[in-house]
């Protein structure tokens, strides 16, 4: 990336060579404990830890077992992830300093062993609370459970640390949607602590109910997230404690891999759909703005939020989103995916074609239209040639995944990230360079090249 050439233009903030402390040394002989290390943001930020902060003595991850694998085995198959090959290459014994430790947030006590718990609470200094239930419509009482008790039993493990020096939880932008412009504050709850009692009591609500409790949020995950800010904002004592909130995290822009992705969720299978021709209507206006944010940019905001934490009264928050500092319109979008195309994919997949339309009725008749009926006509094709039919299943998960995410791309929010920029100046140059997180540095017109590059080689697994 063009980092220098940003860098210059900069206004320095260089602190004294007394006073300033290296973000990499701020971590040396330090023990980290995390949860959600498998997820997608998880892989990146370990392998950011391991790789750019050498000193570091151990990351404890907190490893959910099942039937099949324990959590020896599943560490084992994350590192085999491509993303930690240049560890492997560069210095492969420090792979050794990620040590599994059994357990679940939904647990009472995250499932962990009494001596686990003991070494975590003399060794750590530093906890990070990635793990979630991501799940847009999970059933409310689940989504309670592990998104907002879970922080609970997270922060009263955080309140036993002896050497707490920061617990960070991530959070995300979309769980105040209630707001035009999203601010780094913490804003009300959306349920008062009696009705939080009553939710968690009865297993069952109806669907009247569960509408009045969300209180205008989309579904029970920004709901649960919107629970867990505040709870972490009244119970937190005096553990040094982060907010950062992420919009829609992407595939990498450089670290470790240029366009890394391993997963189908949120803008990534919107956008292949709409890159193959697959979906060419959906609900949205060419000014609405996707609030896109490589998973290297929260990942590297990660490490520094925490190792720049102090003791205060006032909860700092940092929202890691481009759409107040650099935003991208679904139609800049679209063309940078057809600009794309025409590079990379010409005459190997149907030209993207995209209509905006604010209209339910319209929205049925092109899909059924330009959609459906093209579905259906392959499928007949394929019998006809005695393979299986596909066509109308795979535009049945189209379908749902526009639906999904019918509520974000029909809206438009600003999300200011003024905290996230505070920060990013106030490093040195060479913790810039190694920890590049301001959004407003991130040039559109050759990051989206590089996510469909990823998506194509490590989705697709094309070359």
């Amino acid at each position: 990336m063009e980092g220098g050439a940003i860098l210059k233009k900069m206004p320095i903030k260089e602190n004294s060579k007394e006073t300033y402390r290296r973000i990499e040394d701020q971590y040396a002989g330090k023990s980290v404990f995390i949860t959600g290390g498998t997820g997608f943001l998880g892989k990146v930020f370990v392998e950011k830890l391991l790789h750019s902060c050498p000193k570091i003595d151990k990351i404890f991850l907190l490893i959910r077992e099942n039937d099949k694998f324990d959590a020896k085995s599943r560490i084992e198959q994350l590192l085999e992830f491509p993303i930690f090959q240049r560890m492997k290459k560069e210095r492969p014994e420090d792979l050794k300093k990620v040590v599994p430790l059994k357990g679940d947030i939904g647990l009472h006590n995250l499932g962990l062993c009494e001596e686990d718990k003991k070494m975590l609470i003399e060794k750590v200094s530093y906890v990070f609370h990635f793990a979630a239930n991501v799940k847009f419509n999970e059933p409310l009482i689940e989504a309670m459970n592990v998104n907002v008790e879970g922080t609970r039993r997270i922060l009263h493990l955080c309140q036993l640390v002896k050497n707490i020096e920061a617990f960070v939880y991530i959070s995300t932008a979309y769980s105040n949607t209630d707001q035009q412009v999203l601010e780094e504050v913490i804003y009300p709850s959306p349920a008062s602590n009696d009705e939080i009692q009553k939710i968690m009591k009865h297993e069952i609500h109806n669907e009247k109910q569960i509408k009045k409790l969300l209180a205008g949020r989309p579904n029970t995950y920004t709901f649960a997230k919107a629970l867990a800010e505040h709870l972490v904002n009244e119970e937190r004592g005096d553990v040094p404690t982060v907010i950062i909130r992420p919009s829609i995290v992407s595939a990498s822009y450089n670290d470790p891999i240029m366009g890394w992705v391993d997963n189908w969720f949120g803008a990534t299978s919107l956008i292949t759909t709409i890159a193959t021709g697959l979906n060419r209507i959906m609900i949205a206006k060419k000014s609405n703005v996707v609030d896109l944010i490589p998973v290297d940019y929260v990942s590297n905001l990660t490490v520094v939020a925490a190792a720049r934490c102090k003791r205060s009264d006032d909860l700092t928050i940092y929202n890691s989103c481009t759409s107040a500092a650099n935003p991208l319109t679904i139609g800049d979008l679209f063309n940078l995916i057809t600009e794309d195309y025409d590079k990379h994919n010409k005459g190997n997949a149907m030209k993207p074609s995209l209509i905006l339309t604010q209209s339910e009725w319209l929205l049925t008749i092109y899909t059924v239209m330009m959609q459906i009926i093209p579905a259906f006509i392959a499928d007949c094709w394929l019998r006809l040639m005695g393979k299986p039919p596909r066509f109308m299943k795979l535009q049945k998960r189209i379908t749902l995944v526009r639906d999904s995410l019918r509520y974000f791309t029909s809206r438009t929010w600003a999300m200011r990230c003024d905290h996230t920029s505070e920060l990013y100046a106030s490093l040195s140059i060479p913790d810039r360079i190694q920890f590049p997180f301001d959004p407003a540095h991130i040039v559109w017109s050759k990051y989206i090249p590089i996510y469909l590059k990823g998506i194509r080689e490590f989705l697709f697994k094309s070359k």
